[in-house]
């Protein structure tokens, strides 16, 4: 089943790390197994965040955000991956930047 939902999350990157709200398409497979978030666009989010590559840690998943001139460019391709675990409690990072970096390397080699 696909539906759009409102996704409370966190933001990081940048050195930052700040609440956010997105959009996505949330599918449910009709067999057992973890919904699939697709075309994820973050909708709120602190304004004086600078330009630049972010994630978004929500419910055990992560997926890559980016804004560019001030404005948050969805990735037309994204699908979340299950996060290894970690809580996305800001007093508890749910990864750091190296490991985001390599969370999206391997999103986009799963798109390509």
């Amino acid at each position: 089943m696909r539906s759009v939902v409102l996704i409370h999350g966190w933001l990081q990157g940048n050195g930052r790390q700040e609440p956010c709200e997105m959009l996505a398409m949330r599918d449910v497979p009709s067999v057992p197994g973890p919904a699939v978030f697709s075309r994820c666009s973050v909708m709120e989010a602190p304004l004086d965040l600078p330009d630049g590559d972010y994630t978004v840690t929500f419910d055990g998943y992560i997926v890559p955000a980016r804004k560019e001139a001030g404005l948050w460019i969805p990735d037309g391709a994204t699908a979340a991956l299950a996060s290894t675990g970690k809580n996305s409690d800001p007093s508890q990072p749910s990864s750091s930047i190296a490991e985001a970096a390599e969370i999206l390397s391997v999103l986009r080699k799963r798109v390509a």
